[in-house]
């Protein structure tokens, strides 16, 4: 008997950790798409996203395939992963793209050289600056 109602505290503190840390970070979640309430994280998964949001210093993630995503603002990353996933964004200062055929267009960088640092892996990937 003492052991199921040390499992049923444990349980409940648990489940009230779990809520407290939940409500501590705001996300809006839909179809695929998070954005965190500070605007610093974005993350899209999934296929045929045509998204636009505001970035100010943040991340992006885009996962999945024929995903059209407009960044307005800046992001210090850009992640990409997948097959046929379009990126523009006005300014980045690195870029890590994964698949096949996912292009990230940038107007401009925070780097010294003026070019994000980049990291290509697969086949068909680009980084071009508009």
């Amino acid at each position: 008997m003492k052991s199921i109602k040390t499992v049923g505290i444990l349980a409940i503190l648990l489940l009230g950790t779990g809520t407290a840390f939940s409500q501590s970070r705001k996300t809006e979640t839909m179809k695929g798409v998070e954005k965190s309430d500070n605007d610093k994280k974005i993350e899209v998964d999934g296929v045929g996203h045509k998204l636009t949001y505001n970035l100010n210093g943040g991340v992006a993630e885009v996962e999945g395939g024929d995903n059209t995503v407009t960044i307005k603002g800046s992001a210090k990353k850009i992640s990409v992963s997948g097959t046929g996933n379009k990126v523009y964004i006005d300014k980045v200062d690195k870029v890590a793209i994964e698949g096949g055929n996912n292009i990230v267009y940038y107007r401009t960088s925070g780097t010294k050289s003026g070019k994000p640092d980049v990291s290509l892996t697969g086949v068909g990937n680009k980084v071009v600056k508009q």
